[in-house]
């Protein structure tokens, strides 16, 4: 058991969850969803319903530090068309002293503004569409960024090396074990002969 513990040691977090609320205004009402990148932790609902005039907030708890990514576009409606498509919600969460920060940085699909909000307004026609094109409302062609192709993040520390290298030698010492054992009982088997 001693040994088990050595090799696969207990980790334990201190730190206390934290949680940003992404605030969120659609014209005329409608539903906002929500489109996360891979290993993000996934908001407490998928999709939130606002009404005219009223901002609702989106609400993501991260209980681990990293930088997550995350798509807010309207759901699409037929004939409707929001500027602009989606936002792009950046949220980077950093480990101070035990204690969980988040930053959110929210960035418009069609400019480089930073707004304080997911302000979706009415317009006419699709936004980002060239001429001669179609495009579903409300639905951008591709996802803004790419997705990770960084190493899932596991929680793992890294250290394989080490628990490789104990697991091998704990291997020879019970191989060295073995032999030694299958040794002296060959000679007390041979002695009482």
């Amino acid at each position: 058991m001693l040994v088990l513990l050595c090799l696969f040691p207990l980790s334990a977090h201190a730190a206390e969850a934290v949680s940003v609320s992404i605030p969120v205004e659609i014209e005329g009402g409608g539903t906002a969803k929500v489109i996360s990148e891979v290993n993000c932790p996934l908001p407490d609902s998928s999709s939130v319903e606002v009404q005219n005039g009223v901002t609702e907030n989106i609400n993501i708890s991260f209980s681990e530090p990293g930088d997550y990514s995350y798509i807010i576009r309207p759901e699409a409606k037929d004939g409707v068309y929001y500027s602009p498509e989606y936002y792009t919600a950046s949220v980077s969460v950093k480990d101070s002293g035990g204690e969980l920060t988040a930053t959110v940085i929210l960035t418009n699909a069609a400019s480089d503004y930073k707004p304080d909000r997911c302000l979706f307004k009415l317009s006419e026609e699709p936004t980002s569409a060239p001429e001669g094109t179609t495009v579903s409302p409300a639905e951008p062609e591709q996802p803004p960024n790419n997705p990770p192709t960084s190493r899932p993040k596991t929680g793992d520390d890294g250290m394989l090396d080490i628990y490789l290298a104990v697991c091998i030698a704990a291997s020879g010492g019970l191989f060295l074990l073995a032999v030694v054992y299958f040794v002296s009982t060959n000679r007390l088997i041979g002695g009482s002969k």
